[in-house]
């Protein structure tokens, strides 16, 4: 886990000054420049949702087919045919689409808003844009992530498109631009992003080849179409609570719910670290191995992510109640959702590499209709406890947590019944069982009353240390109990240099 830790480490910085950039826009610049307009952020919100999802249905399952077919490639000209027929068809898709969508009406956008929509008028070719940059970062990152570059794509997603954003952010609030100018702008700023890793493509040798259609059509659209519905269908699942929170309750609920899950998103910095250079040296060893030699790999990397996540929750649980009473007065009261949202990392990472061995492996079929289930139980669930049982917000949350339930509980039965292996060990559980003692401990449920009496800035701080000793015990607590030699090992590595 060398290679593993060295570049988690790395990510984990850049991924750590993305969310400061984040939290400082989300939590204070943002709700101040589109109060009373909260419709405007909204719009942005759905934006990426939006583009998230069209990216990921023309992709047509390539990113996760160059993570699959470039390690097999059996030399440098290979690699540049299989790579240029993975990114034809997805370009050729999204052409199409593109084609079609000048029939569409100004106004065909306008069910993304409960309140009439009239913002989304006229917005077909930015919601286009916005796709087809999602889907270049995508071919992007999986191309970097296979040449182990995870660290650069990592940045330019995290700090270049946060950074811009707070910087209009700012202007915008501060009077120097309208919303549209605004808005275009934004768009801007992922146009720029999709350059600036193909100049990182580039410098890595990646190149493009003739295509072998012949010999790479089937199996890519064959593999490419299951993938789709396999890392594809957790990232549509996730993007449509924000759309049908939109299209459900209106735009202007959508910041509310983005604030929580921005908070949320704090759960699954662990995956989001570890997971691009996991998935690449999954994929290599279940090509040359199989995925049932990847057993004792899949338990140490369920049981190191589930520490991470786990005890970032618990942070989050000890610490919400006073950050509470610093925020916004509208952005108030979100505990129980960031606690549901935040539920669906912590599950999805406590099934460790799961999902990838399965992805790469022969047997990629059998996870189909489990991925399709998803995106019907998204849809029903977001329903059923938004519009049906009238629980708003928190409706779509416990919606968001019951995927990655979902995802880590059928990907675990898989694995045992195809492959005979499993991410549960005593460590696991040893560290579950802190965690929940952890964060359900009741003398921390509520902000202690010296809270009420600092100021804002005080009671961040407060919020701040009380989440970091509830980390902080879930971490040494499970390193105490001998579930995370990890941490020793990492430790003596330093004390070494």
């Amino acid at each position: 886990m060398g290679i593993v830790a060295k570049q988690s480490a790395r990510n984990a910085v850049v991924l750590g000054t993305g969310l400061l950039l984040g939290a400082v826009n989300t939590m204070y610049v943002l709700p101040k420049a589109f109060e009373g307009f909260e419709e405007g952020w909204g719009l942005l919100r759905i934006l990426t949702a939006w583009g998230t999802i069209l990216a990921q249905v023309v992709a047509l399952g390539s990113p996760s087919g160059i993570m699959r077919f470039l390690p097999k490639a059996s030399s440098p000209e290979r690699e540049a045919s299989m790579l240029s027929t993975l990114v034809l068809f997805p370009t050729v898709f999204l052409l199409l689409l593109a084609g079609a969508s000048t029939f569409a009406g100004s106004d065909v956008l306008s069910w993304l808003d409960a309140d009439a929509g009239w913002l989304l008028e006229g917005r077909v070719t930015a919601f286009l844009v916005m796709a087809g940059a999602y889907l270049a970062m995508m071919l992007l990152k999986a191309l970097l992530a296979h040449r182990m570059r995870t660290v650069a794509a990592t940045a330019i997603q995290e700090v270049w498109l946060k950074g811009s954003y707070l910087g209009l952010a700012v202007a915008y609030l501060c009077g120097v631009m309208p919303f549209e100018t605004f808005f275009r702008w934004f768009l801007y700023s992922y146009v720029a992003a999709v350059g600036l890793m193909f100049l990182e493509a580039l410098s890595s040798g990646a190149k493009l080849g003739r295509p072998s259609l012949k010999d790479d059509t089937k199996p890519v659209l064959e593999y490419g179409l299951f993938a789709f519905w396999n890392a594809g269908a957790r990232v549509v699942a996730k993007n449509l609570d924000f759309v049908m929170v939109g299209a459900l309750l209106g735009l202007a609920v959508v910041p509310r719910y983005t604030f929580a899950f921005f908070i949320a998103t704090v759960v699954g910095m662990p995956l989001r670290a570890m997971g691009p250079i996991l998935r690449s040296l999954t994929s290599k060893a279940v090509a040359q191995q199989g995925p049932t030699a990847c057993g004792p790999e899949l338990k140490q990397s369920a049981r190191v992510q589930l520490a991470m996540t786990a005890a970032l929750l618990a942070a989050i649980v000890v610490g919400m109640p006073t950050l509470d009473l610093a925020l916004p007065d509208n952005y108030q009261g979100l505990r129980w959702i960031i606690l549901a949202v935040g539920m669906a990392f912590v599950a999805e990472a406590s099934g460790g590499t799961a999902g990838p061995i399965l992805q790469f492996s022969s047997r990629y079929r059998m996870a189909l209709p489990i991925n399709l289930g998803l995106v019907v139980t998204t849809v029903v669930t977001n329903y059923v406890f938004m519009q049906v049982l009238g629980w708003g917000l928190l409706g779509a949350a416990i919606a968001t947590g019951l995927t990655g339930v979902w995802n880590m509980g059928w990907r675990t039965v898989l694995m045992w019944r195809i492959f005979g292996i499993h991410p549960f060990s005593k460590g696991w559980f040893t560290v579950a069982l802190i965690a929940l003692l952890v964060g359900l401990n009741p003398l921390v449920s509520d902000a202690p009353d010296v809270a009420l009496e600092l100021g804002k800035f005080g009671q961040v701080v407060m919020a701040v240390l009380r989440g970091g000793l509830a980390a902080g015990m879930v971490l040494v607590g499970s390193w105490l109990a001998g579930a995370l030699p990890e941490l020793s090992n990492e430790v003596r590595k330093r004390l070494t240099l």
